[in-house]
C-alpha cells in the first residue's frame, strides 16, 4: 500500500511504494494523480516498475505533478530532501 509523504492539493503528491509493487498499485497511482488533477502514462509506471525491480532499495518514492512523474530510491529521495 502506498505511504503518502506529502500532498499539495492541485499541485503535487509524493508517496512511496514497496520495491517492485508498482504494477499491483497501478490503479492507486492513477487515483492519487487524479486527486491533484494530473495524469500518469502507463509508460511512466512501467519505467518506475523497471527501476524499482532493478535497483537495490527498500522503497521507491514517486513524485507526481502536472509536468512529470519522477521516481527515486527512497534513500536518494531522503538525501535530496534533507538538503532542501
Amino acid at each position: 500500500m502506498p505511504k503518502i509523504i506529502s500532498i499539495v492539493p492541485e499541485v503535487e503528491i509524493i508517496f512511496s511504494l514497496p520495491r517492485g509493487k508498482i504494477i499491483q498499485n497501478k490503479s492507486i497511482i492513477y487515483l492519487l494523480a487524479q486527486y491533484i488533477g494530473a495524469t500518469v502514462s502507463i509508460e511512466k509506471i512501467n519505467n518506475a516498475q523497471e527501476f524499482s525491480v532493478a535497483a537495490e532499495m527498500e522503497n521507491l518514492v514517486i513524485i507526481i505533478n502536472h509536468d512529470d512523474v519522477i521516481f527515486f530510491a527512497e534513500q536518494d529521495y531522503e538525501k535530496i530532501y534533507r538538503l532542501n
